[in-house]
């Protein structure tokens, strides 16, 4: 009913989109990220001209302090609006990728273009490998960007809704 998560050590409930997730912490340790660079259900705000959103990442890998990696994990068979969500929340938490996955597919895209780079984690440079995009975003391409992000969120995402075992 339960598994443990692999970066917090948490026990976490079973679900395909948790099994997502484990999928994608495993691969990112594998290639040499650490724990400490891998943040589980990041939870920042997005400043909106009415107001301010709180959104989440269900990964954020920073390298150097600088966010590098941003993974939105999916339920079956709802993989292609998690993509637009994953870009979105790239672009305004300027990372380099943007990954969306579930438990049997994955797409992996530069968050600067949109570009598709690969449809599996294989395709995510090794940490010693690791090279920035650096892009800046017109403010206006930002606030869409922004409101992207809170809509799918909204729609597709639950801020807060990971089920974890009481200690």
């Amino acid at each position: 009913m339960f598994i443990v998560d692999k970066i917090t050590g948490k026990a976490v409930f079973d679900t395909p989109v948790e099994r997502a997730r484990q999928k994608a912490e495993e691969a990112l340790l594998s290639k040499g990220y650490s724990k400490d660079e891998i943040f589980v259900d990041y939870i920042f705000e997005v400043e909106l001209p009415e107001g301010v959103a709180k959104a989440i990442a269900d990964l954020l890998v920073q390298v150097e302090g600088k966010n590098a990696i941003i993974v939105m994990c999916a339920p079956p068979t709802a993989l292609v609006p998690y993509e637009r969500m994953a870009l979105a929340c790239a672009r305004v938490l300027n990372a380099t990728y943007a990954v969306a996955l579930n438990v049997d597919e994955t797409t992996v895209m530069k968050a600067k273009d949109g570009s598709v780079i690969g449809k599996d984690l294989d395709c995510l440079p090794k940490r010693e490998e690791f090279k920035f995009d650096d892009y800046v975003l017109a403010e206006e391409r930002l606030e869409r960007e922004k409101r992207i992000l809170v809509t799918y969120l909204n729609i597709l995402h639950c801020v807060g809704c990971r089920i974890e075992r009481k200690d």
